[in-house]
């Protein structure tokens, strides 16, 4: 099990909740689970802010790219990445 790069804390990364935690994969779906998990695109979600209500990131669109651009920020800062080298990675950019 990989690391977290943006918060390894058992918590939410939302709202700080400390029970009924699922881990998210930041960047999910059928091709981009695993590159999530091996390169720590996760963090801890309560299920509140995860998928039992409209403030859950799978239906909140505006928390989800919140989250996708901080992952991503730290991704380039911990690899000395450019854009490009990210979109290798993951298939597209968020942050613009």
């Amino acid at each position: 099990m990989s690391k977290s790069i943006i918060s390894n804390d058992y918590e939410c990364i939302v709202c700080g909740a400390t029970e009924h935690l699922h881990r998210h994969h930041i960047f999910f779906g059928r091709d981009n689970r695993g590159v999530s998990e091996r390169e720590g695109c996760w963090c801890y979600l309560c299920s509140r802010h995860h998928n039992a209500s409209g403030y859950g990131v799978h239906y909140n669109k505006k928390l989800d790219l919140k989250l996708k651009k901080q992952c991503e920020r730290k991704w380039l800062e911990i690899h000395d990445a450019t854009i490009e080298d990210f979109i290798a990675v993951f298939g597209r950019n968020y942050l613009e």
